[in-house]
């Protein structure tokens, strides 16, 4: 499939100075103050679709809403659930006239959703939706611009299909440690250095107590 040039994706990020997104026990909030957390609402507020994994929408329950800025609009929510295991009870879900787009594989159960006014069910042709496939059918529901926030293994996954564009990364002055606490990004299958994804950092700055790095890839 070729690269869908039309959509442009920012990977965002929040870690510890060590990279971790949680414990070992799952536990992740808050890992970053307020001030950065206020900026990822604006990253939101910035792109057409918002985008995680369902181990995220397990985790922690995003609404994935814009808040805390005046006249804010709420990007098109859209989750990554192979297996269509997403709970009807989950926050996404909550009638406020935001779109919701879930993304299944072609061997997920079939099940009930909910009856909401704007879903739409994506159903790949492969077990475990491909990324440039993903992107070319979001792009068909007129979406240019995408935020990706996880987790761990939607951001590899997004790194190894040469999709993103920028990297959004917050970091908090905290350290976790360990190698079972998670990191916020997974296996990228990286056996030498020179193999490793590169970026060019374009700015660092203060934000509250953290700091925020925002970068662009180099594509290899």
């Amino acid at each position: 499939m070729k690269d869908n040039p039309t959509i442009t994706v920012t990977l965002k990020a929040a870690a510890t100075l060590d990279g971790k997104i949680a414990t070992a026990t799952g536990n992740s909030k808050w890992i970053t103050g307020p001030a950065a957390r206020q900026k990822g609402h604006e990253l939101r507020q910035e792109n057409d679709a918002v985008l995680v994994g369902i181990n995220t929408v397990l985790a922690d329950d995003p609404e994935l809403t814009v808040r805390g800025i005046e006249n804010g609009s709420s990007p098109i929510r859209i989750i990554l659930d192979s297996r269509a295991r997403i709970p009807v009870q989950s926050r996404v879900f909550q009638n406020d006239g935001v779109p919701v787009v879930i993304v299944v594989g072609n061997q997920a159960a079939s099940r009930e959703w909910p009856e909401l006014t704007d879903l739409t069910i994506l159903t790949a042709p492969t077990k475990t939706p491909q990324i440039k496939w993903v992107l070319a059918e979001i792009g068909k529901l007129g979406i240019k611009s995408l935020l990706v926030e996880g987790g761990s293994l939607i951001h590899a996954s997004f790194f190894k299909s040469k999709s993103v564009g920028r990297l959004a990364l917050f970091l908090a002055p905290k350290v976790i440690g360990g190698q079972e606490a998670l990191s916020w990004c997974g296996n990228m299958s990286v056996d030498l250095i020179e193999d490793a994804q590169n970026l060019e950092i374009t700015s660092v700055s203060a934000i509250g107590q953290d700091w925020f790095i925002s970068a662009t890839i180099r594509q290899q």
